[in-house]
């Protein structure tokens, strides 16, 4: 018994020693293992972009994760804690930091399959894996994660490191923390999760990439059945959730459809306004846009239901892609912008059709009527609508209507809300001609799209050969619409905005007057006059609206644009439609593509604010003109209401009044000598309404003359016009009362209902006009090249 008594006491003595050495190991060496530096830090999470209710719009992401604010412990939902238990850490609520039991399993399972096949990291040790600095994976490192947990388990209650463990944890494409995973994968707060969809996070962490839910949905599924499956065994759930779950389908949104909204405005905001968005950043301020998330919203999925009736209605793809700007007219503000059908979901949608340059059409026309409307200029002038041949270094230049067809004498007002081409060409060619309308353009309304020098576009500047940009196009229309004055465009709530960086020498906010205020009015009462557009648009477009709307149309070559914009004094919309690869619609017009959707915002905006319309300026004078010669009437002398029309005349600038010598026995109104040519028109509809003037006998014979092709003509055969732009109208300058035979040694000719065309080839040609009546001939020769 001494014996045995006598060994029992270095027994004690080791035991002794050994408690002690193992609660040193667990209560005094963590002490020195220091806690990560950024432990229960935030994950880098950039700045936030919100709109004007301050609504998350996006957040900018800093390196390359998509981080969240960071949740308390009490934004958690049960079930997602407790799946994230059952996956990583059942014993989690009662060891300190290391599961013993865990990492005996772990050695059993190595021995047995001589490779280890599960892991006895602890919730707590994987937190301080996620805050330290990467350290290489070997058996050194797991001892210093060992006693750093239980450093951390000693100084913080379970509730907090589960708080930065799930903070911090990744989720998988690039989403960093719980919060974040459930509006990346999910669209929704965390507090919506159900119980499945908890599954399915918690799971993703173990093997973030390979059970992508995008890419992987039946891995991800098998991860989540097996975690639902330990929630039960641990009596975390009952067999009623446990099977709800099971059949609950998982309602993950389209790629990264929801990660962020409004991309193409956020994208353009980051290009144009990078120091503002730098000082936010440094001063961990959220960035306020003017964007209205709602609307925007509202915008988008307009735009995806109208392109789809658009495409069923005129037989075509349902590939067609639409940009839309809405502008908030007395501040500038950027309310909506979407350049494309669906950023994610359709075919090159990332371009931003809102900032894509791309061919104006008729949109340009507005700014020509509004330069010459500040000269002499009335809205009752008369335009000749009738042919004419420019020749330029070029060759020469023939513009003509989109109905292909001639109206004669025409109103500016007339002109303008039918968007007849000829006039406005004319009209420039007064007025200045091009470089008056590009100097407008480029360095009054900052397009930036344009060629420096307006020899690029010549007279056919004004029906839009050019290519602009939707949101300075917009922004154009905007200056109309605040009577003349132009803003810079805002993104930013709170923040002074730029001139457009990619403009030179621009810097610092500019706002200036553009147009005068009266001729900036009168341009918005015709562009609103659904009347005087009735015989292009009928009474019944979507440019006619509940309220009054100033609104213009655009149709590029060959129908590859299509073109509204328009304005209420408090908002300016800009629609555009057409492709991205620049194939042509199907004769799909700009009051057939971009108006509906025009229809559809406008409608939007005034349903929460009163439409109004303009004042009508202190000097206003409307009085009753004769819609042929723009004169005001004499006294005594009644017209049909079709032969007159009322008139706002401005600043005093009044028609002058009508002669007895105007007007001849019937009471039709006299046409110039100068209409001679387009008189003798069969589809010259003034015929029973006015009459040719006579030629004075001391006057000389007018020259009979071929005006179409002049003399030295170079046509080109376009494949982008109509049959190849191959029909060449044939005109005569003369007393009007020549009867013409044409003929050609090298051209076909063709004749219909009075009019004539040469077919055009390639080569050197010449074309005679033969008056059958008095026997003269004259000639014309021209070069026609292919394109």
């Amino acid at each position: 018994m001494r014996r045995l008594g006598k060994w029992k006491r270095p027994f004690l003595r080791l035991a002794l020693i050994g408690l002690a050495g193992v609660l040193a190991g667990l209560y005094l060496v963590p002490w020195f293992f220091p806690l990560p530096e950024t432990l229960g830090t935030a994950a880098p999470s950039g700045v936030l972009f919100v709109d004007r209710e301050d609504r998350p719009v996006r957040r900018l992401l800093d390196g390359e994760l998509r981080a969240d604010e960071p949740a308390t412990y009490d934004e958690f939902p049960e079930s997602l804690i407790l799946a994230t238990l059952a996956a990583e850490d059942s014993r989690y609520l009662s060891h300190g930091g290391i599961d013993f039991l865990g990492v005996l399993r772990a050695v059993r399972d190595a021995l047995l399959h001589r490779e280890f096949v599960s892991g006895a990291s602890t919730i707590t040790q994987q937190t301080i894996k996620l805050y330290a600095p990467p350290r290489r994976r070997n058996f050194r490192t797991k001892i210093i994660e060992a006693f750093t947990a239980r450093h951390l388990e000693m100084t913080a209650d379970k509730g907090t490191i589960l708080t930065a463990y799930l903070n911090h944890l990744p989720y998988g494409n690039q989403f960093t923390g719980a919060r974040a995973a459930a509006r990346g994968y999910f669209g929704k707060p965390l507090g919506d999760l159900s119980l499945a969809e908890s599954a399915l996070l918690a799971g993703l962490p173990n093997k973030p990439t390979k059970l992508n839910p995008w890419k992987n949905l039946e891995g991800a599924r098998q991860r989540q059945l097996w975690i639902l499956g330990r929630m039960r065994e641990e009596g975390y759930i009952d067999e009623a959730r446990f099977a709800a779950a099971l059949i609950e389908e998982p309602r993950l949104i389209a790629g990264h459809e929801r990660s962020f909204h409004a991309p193409h405005f956020t994208e353009l905001l980051l290009e144009r306004e990078g120091p503002a968005i730098e000082s936010a950043k440094a001063a961990g301020t959220v960035v306020r846009t003017t964007l209205d998330l709602r609307l925007q919203h509202a915008v988008e999925n307009l735009v995806s239901a109208e392109l789809a009736r658009l495409a069923h209605q005129a037989g075509e793809e349902n590939d067609l892609q639409a940009a839309v700007v809405v502008i908030e007219n007395a501040s500038g503000e950027i309310l909506a912008l979407s350049g494309s059908r669906s950023f994610f979901g359709s075919a090159a949608g990332q371009v931003n059709g809102a900032w894509r340059p791309r061919s104006a059409g008729s949109t340009l026309k507005p700014f020509t009527y509004a330069l010459a409307l500040q000269r002499d200029t009335t809205a009752a002038t008369i335009l000749a609508d009738t042919p004419i041949e420019y020749i330029t270094s070029t060759g020469t230049y023939q513009p003509v209507n989109f109905s292909r067809r001639f109206m004669g004498p025409v109103s500016v007002r007339h002109a303008l809300a039918n968007s007849l081409n000829v006039p406005a060409v004319k009209l420039l060619d007064e007025i200045g001609g091009p470089t008056r309308l590009h100097d407008c353009l480029v360095k009054d309304l900052h397009f930036t799209s344009l060629a420096p020098a307006a020899t690029e576009y010549g007279l056919g500047l004004t029906l839009g050969n050019a290519e602009v940009r939707l949101l300075e196009l917009t922004n154009g229309y905007a200056t109309l619409a605040r009577l003349g004055e132009w803003k810079p465009v805002r993104f930013l709530r709170g923040l002074e905005p730029v001139v457009s960086p990619t403009q030179p020498g621009q810097a610092g906010v500019e706002t200036r007057r553009v147009f005068d205020a009266d001729a900036a009015w009168l341009i918005g009462d015709i562009l609103s006059d659904e009347r005087a557009r009735a015989l292009a648009f009928g009474l019944n477009s979507p440019l006619n609206l509940p309220f009054r709307v100033a609104a213009k149309t655009g149709t590029s070559t060959d129908f590859r644009d299509s073109w509204t914009i328009g304005y209420t004094p408090d908002f300016t919309v800009g629609v555009w439609v057409g492709r991205f690869d620049n194939r042509p619609l199907n004769r799909v017009s700009g009051a057939m593509g971009a108006a509906p959707i025009f229809h559809q915002v406008m409608t939007r905006l005034h349903r929460e604010r009163a439409p109004r319309w303009f004042e009508t300026p202190a000097d206003a004078t409307e009085l009753v003109v004769d819609r042929i010669s723009g004169k005001r009437l004499p006294e005594g002398l009644a017209l049909s209401e079709s032969r007159v029309r009322k008139e706002w005349f401005v600043r005093g600038k009044v028609p002058a009044l009508a002669a007895a010598a105007d007007y001849d026995a019937e009471g039709r109104t006299r046409v110039p000598l100068t209409y001679a040519t387009w008189w003798r028109d069969p589809s010259n509809p003034l015929k029973n309404d006015a009459f040719l003037e006579a030629l004075a006998e001391s006057m000389p014979v007018p020259d009979f003359r071929i005006v179409s092709p002049l003399e030295g003509t170079v046509a080109f055969i376009d494949p982008d016009l109509p049959e190849s732009g191959a029909r060449f109208p044939l005109k005569v300058a003369g007393s009007g009362n020549e009867e013409i035979e044409w003929s050609s040694k090298s051209l076909a000719v063709e004749s219909e209902n009075g009019e004539s065309w040469l077919v055009l080839k390639p080569g050197e040609h010449e074309v005679a006009a033969l008056d059958r009546k008095s026997g003269r001939i004259v000639r014309s020769r021209l070069k026609v090249q292919a394109l």
